[in-house]
């Protein structure tokens, strides 16, 4: 009796490797999308403790030119929250392009998987019925040399 040999094997390894390459850049977007998040995060805290602080200084008499280096600082931390929310969204954007390009390959990979185990457990039907069909033959000779 010949073995099973799966004719799309070579498809199946394809897939798989497809899934394993997308499913690394789904990491790493997620991770790279986590970091810029934290980023933001940093800067708006960054933000309110100096918020904070100008508000501790208050108290105090401060000069025009203080107030104004405190104006033109808060601009520019309040600049750079911007732009990094605009990156936080774009890591997003690819992040769920990777997840949909995930999905797509596990999807693929599976369907060409449940082909293989249905050709394997055809296969093994067809051995069964072999099997049986010697073993009927053989009963039917050994009862024919009895009688």
């Amino acid at each position: 009796m010949q073995s099973f040999t799966f004719r799309l094997e070579t498809l199946l390894k394809f897939r798989k490797m497809q899934k394993e390459q997308v499913q690394i850049a789904f990491w790493q977007a997620t991770n790279q999308f986590q970091i810029e998040k934290q980023k933001l995060g940093e800067l708006e805290s960054k933000l309110s403790q100096n918020i904070e602080q100008l508000r501790n200084y208050q108290q105090d008499a401060l000069t025009i030119e203080t107030l104004r280096a405190y104006q033109y600082y808060f601009e520019k931390i309040k600049y750079e929250i911007t732009k990094q929310k605009e990156r936080v969204l774009a890591f997003d954007e690819k992040r769920k392009e990777c997840l949909r390009n995930l999905e797509e390959a596990v999807k693929n990979h599976k369907l060409v998987e449940k082909f293989r185990e249905k050709k394997l457990q055809h296969y093994q039907d067809e051995m069964i019925k072999e099997e049986q069909k010697m073993l009927d033959e053989i009963g039917l000779q050994l009862y024919v040399r009895e009688n």
